[in-house]
């Protein structure tokens, strides 16, 4: 009779610890889809920043197209969208933790250079 106690006892604890790995895994807001279908200024205002992590990123937007060290010394992976002169670019701006603190967007047109700092930033003084 101990015994059936003792195992219902380590299933209900292993059922608990899983599920509170299952709410804590489910903290982690899910960023924007690079995509020519939706507008950049979407994809940097709802970007979440200072929370995804460099495993995050991955399993999310997959493998980037680059990986260098970017002017201010931080890691920036590449992703690339769309193909020709539609070709744009969002890097994903990385802290020394490995979380991502912005991301910036290029392309050959009136947007080039925007980033979701900015983006955020104006969002904030808007609502004000």
């Amino acid at each position: 009779m101990k015994a059936i106690i003792a195992n219902f006892m380590i299933v209900g604890l292993m059922l608990s610890s899983s599920f509170s790995f299952g709410q804590q895994t489910g903290l982690l807001p899910m960023p924007p889809v690079f995509s020519t279908k939706i507008e950049r200024e979407i994809v940097l205002k709802d970007y979440p920043l200072g929370v995804i992590t460099k495993q995050a990123a991955f399993s999310h937007h997959g493998k980037p197209v680059h990986v260098a060290t970017l002017p201010n010394g931080l890691e920036g992976w590449t992703y690339e969208v769309g193909e020709g002169f539609g070709l744009h670019t969002y890097t994903l701006e990385f802290d020394k933790r490995g979380v991502v603190i912005d991301v910036l967007y290029n392309e050959n047109g009136r947007h080039d250079g925007l980033t979701a700092l900015q983006v955020q930033r104006q969002q904030k003084k808007t609502r004000k």
